[in-house]
């Protein structure tokens, strides 16, 4: 008994050491702070994001507003702090639902092979002839702008790349033993391509998922810039660089170099996390 307790206790602390090496470095840690504003932005944020304040309109940074406000009278450390919260929501349903379409198809296509494998292939080439940011607008123009419609959006984007890469990395699975054995177990191939195959390309949909987001993210704040994304007076990070770029010439740089701020830490954050997470897969594959 105190052997097995004893074993319990080194286990736990060599996972609670490498939880702590993880924690110190940068990329990961930065991660940790954006998931935390994201999750509890809204109750950090001094001031109601929607509520203007037109006799306090583009006052700088101050100990009231840190962030200053913008040409409403908005607090605009409240407004990137929901932002937050918006932005990241949208971008991982999107890339959810993308991914999650597009991993199953992929598997599916490497799976069955034959003519799934053909008009599955035939599909992705056709959309990936267009640039993604030109296709993304083309299905703006088609469906209209607004949260809904870019989170549809962007889940449409994403799925032809899962298709082609988890179909990639899932195709030697096809003459596996293990799965000759599944279909002789009398498992059909839906069963064994959610029991068998999609557990095979965990570590790469990880990776896709959590570049997907970063992505996402930019295409979100691109087309709010331009009116297409989140609808006003919602506070988005795009939308709040347009609203305050035309002030930067006159010396009021805050309404839009807070919110820019918040994009590239996010997009590095996420970035970071997906590299680190590659280098430990090659790291633990050596």
């Amino acid at each position: 008994m105190i052997k097995i307790i004893i074993s319990i206790l080194l286990k736990n602390h060599k996972n609670l050491q490498k939880m702590i090496n993880q924690l110190r470095r940068p990329p990961v840690f930065v991660f940790l702070i954006m998931l935390f504003i994201v999750v509890f932005g809204p109750l950090l944020a001094p001031y109601d994001p929607i509520e203007p304040k037109p006799m306090n309109t583009l006052a700088a940074p101050s100990w009231d507003h840190w962030f200053g406000t913008d040409n409403y009278g908005f607090d605009i450390l409240s407004r990137v702090l929901y932002a937050a919260q918006i932005d990241f929501s949208l971008a991982l349903v999107g890339v959810l639902i993308g991914g999650g379409i597009g991993s199953l198809l992929g598997a599916s296509a490497a799976y069955r092979g034959g003519i799934t494998d053909f008009f599955l292939l035939r599909f992705v080439e056709v959309v990936q002839s267009f640039p993604v940011l030109l296709f993304a607008l083309a299905l703006f123009a088609a469906i209209g702008g607004g949260s809904r419609n870019m989170v549809l959006a962007i889940a449409i984007v994403n799925i032809p790349l899962y298709l082609r890469i988890i179909r990639s990395s899932l195709l030697p699975l096809r003459t596996a033993e293990f799965v000759d054995a599944a279909r002789c177990a009398g498992l059909n191939g839906f069963i064994i391509v959610i029991k068998h195959f999609i557990p095979n390309a965990k570590g790469q949909i990880f990776s896709l998922f959590v570049l997907s987001c970063a992505y996402a993210i930019q295409i979100i704040a691109g087309f709010s810039f331009i009116g297409l994304g989140v609808e006003p007076p919602h506070p988005e990070w795009g939308s709040m660089i347009n609203a305050g770029a035309g002030y930067i010439m006159l010396g009021v740089w805050w309404p839009s170099i807070f919110p820019g701020l918040a994009i590239v830490i996010s997009v590095y954050a996420i970035n970071g996390l997906s590299r680190q997470q590659m280098t430990d897969q090659i790291r633990s594959s050596v």
